[in-house]
């Protein structure tokens, strides 16, 4: 198809964190325009949200960004990881001219409605717009809704927060996914008799709500069942948090190797027993709650 505009990228621009459902429909647009003009379908970001420049740890992130980075290439021919310092005092205008139509050369640009831009967030859809001059498109989306309310990466990390995991699937479209990789703990897993994996994790990304969760396990590209605990040992009085977790009917030797959990469920919060007895009379009836949880969702359940 003859393309009249002059660019060679169909560009979505965003933070991306979690890329949930909002976003998945910023970079579906930029991916179906590309097709139609036979150019690349590209999306722009940054490795970190931006107001982590500015409030430094927080906010806390949904996906570990070299993670990110590899999810928005399933949707994208091209991932553009701008630098945030060398942009952020750049007036809105020159942003225009000299990243998005010199650098880039865009053809089209997708963006949310809210989408703000340059110094002081100053630029708009409507800058955008403004300076076209006929050499890109514009194609703002409005957020997407659920439940009367915009999809947020926002509103995700409360809800996870919360161990609303049903409602954070409902917004990411996918499960809630947390990366690590398998270190060695204390085994005091293995001697109770649910031995569990213990995880590294990024602390930049945001942990869920302590307790138990029903989990799809990823790991070499199969699926398994488990569960995933969050939180202290408080029948052992340990103290420090970790994530861990026991996968069903497994025992090979996974040190040192990544695994990704996906959350499925919430199952219970984290309490404290007497006895080890009570303890592991309790995680069986969790084991037995997150079976039931994940039947025909993973094979060897």
């Amino acid at each position: 198809m003859n393309n009249s505009y002059s660019g060679t990228l169909a560009l979505t621009i965003g933070t991306f964190d979690g890329i949930h459902l909002g976003h998945q429909s910023l970079l579906k647009t930029a991916r179906e325009i590309a097709m139609e003009r036979e150019i690349t379908s590209a999306a722009y970001t940054y490795l970190l949200p931006p107001k982590r420049h500015f409030h430094g740890r927080e906010p806390k992130l949904l996906l570990p960004p070299e993670k990110k980075i590899s999810m928005l290439e399933q949707y994208v021919d091209k991932v553009i990881i701008g630098d945030f310092d060398e942009v952020k005092d750049l007036p809105p205008e020159r942003f225009i001219e000299t990243v998005l139509a010199e650098d880039l050369q865009v053809s089209a640009v997708v963006i949310g409605t809210d989408w703000r831009f340059g110094k002081g967030r100053t630029g708009s859809v409507q800058t955008l717009t403004e300076m076209a001059d006929e050499r890109y498109t514009v194609h703002p989306k409005q957020q997407l809704t659920k439940y009367g309310k915009s999809i947020s990466s926002t509103w995700i990390r409360k809800e996870l927060k919360e161990g609303n995991i049903t409602l954070c699937r409902e917004l990411l479209g996918k499960p809630p996914s947390i990366f690590g990789e398998i270190i060695r703990g204390d085994k005091i897993g293995t001697d109770i008799g649910f031995p569990t994996a213990n995880l590294k994790i990024d602390e930049r990304v945001l942990l869920p709500k302590a307790g138990s969760y029903a989990t799809v396990v990823k790991l070499d590209s199969e699926d398994f069942g488990g569960v995933s605990y969050i939180g202290t040992r408080p029948t052992f009085e340990k103290n420090q948090t970790q994530f861990e977790v026991h996968i069903f009917d497994f025992d090979d030797d996974i040190y040192d190797q990544e695994i990704e959990l996906k959350l499925m469920e919430f199952i219970s919060p984290s309490k404290k027993f007497e006895k080890t007895k009570h303890l592991q009379r309790a995680i069986q009836d969790i084991v037995s709650k997150a079976k039931d949880i994940l039947v025909n969702k993973v094979r060897n359940i």
